[in-house]
């Protein structure tokens, strides 16, 4: 794929992260040691990285000395797993930020990232496309964010056996809502999408949560799509299904 026509954008997106990045200590944890050199490079015009590791084990020591903001791990490490990392980082630090960008989107890896308390979480192979930016904007701002190939794996999966009727009832502009979070847009975007504020949004994701008994917009993105509560138009199933 020729990224020539795309350089200025993918430039631009790097400019806007580094005001995220440079408010935050971050460390980086990947099984690619490739990806460890060039993120090592990056860093040093966008903000402090204060630790890179490869493993589970090293990466929580370093998280422990380094008093780091924000975690970007990837899902496959050398020993451990980027779940297993994040359930572990957020017992010993509830405060932390964590970003997984995800190796091997299927929906088991996906599941267990989930349930380990990630704040972000972004296809591997989207990240260099905007994708990063928008996540730690919507981290920073929405305090979730699932991109949009992340959702498609989700929305194609059965979850076992769908419930065929509900009971939880939704306005017509809380399925509207709904409906964004499963697509894996932002509360800006979900905003200027419905022509309403973000206010007006963030109060119709709090009805949501009450609604489906969801913790968080995540859970209640599982939990639309395990109940089959809307309906998102679906494109052909992601090559890792």
């Amino acid at each position: 794929m020729d990224f020539t026509s795309r350089i200025p954008n993918l430039q631009q997106s790097t400019r806007k992260s580094h005001a995220i990045l440079r408010r935050n200590r971050t460390v980086i944890a990947t099984a690619d040691r490739i990806l460890i050199t060039s993120w090592v490079s990056l860093f040093e015009s966008l903000g402090p990285l204060v630790g890179a590791a490869t493993s589970e084990d090293e990466t929580l020591l370093c998280l422990e000395s380094c008093d780091a903001d924000l975690l970007i791990c990837t899902d496959l490490l050398e020993s451990g797993s980027g779940p297993s990392l994040v359930s572990r980082a957020k017992k010993a630090q509830p405060h932390l930020k964590v970003l997984m960008l995800v190796q091997r989107p299927v929906l088991r890896t996906l599941m267990a990232a989930i349930n380990s308390g990630c704040d972000g979480l972004c296809a591997k192979e989207l990240a260099g496309s905007g994708n990063l930016l928008a996540a730690l904007q919507a981290m920073d701002s929405d305090g979730m964010y699932l991109d949009q190939m992340i959702t498609g794996v989700l929305s194609h999966s059965n979850f076992g056996q769908r419930k065929q009727g509900h009971d939880v009832e939704l306005s017509q502009r809380e399925e509207d809502v709904l409906r964004g979070l499963c697509r894996g847009m932002s509360n800006q975007a979900i905003a200027e999408d419905l022509y309403v504020s973000i206010d007006t949004v963030k109060s119709h994701i709090k009805s949501l949560l009450q609604k489906l008994n969801a913790q968080d917009r995540t859970h209640a993105v599982v939990v639309a799509f395990r109940e089959g509560l809307v309906e998102v138009p679906r494109s052909c199933a992601p090559r890792w299904q």
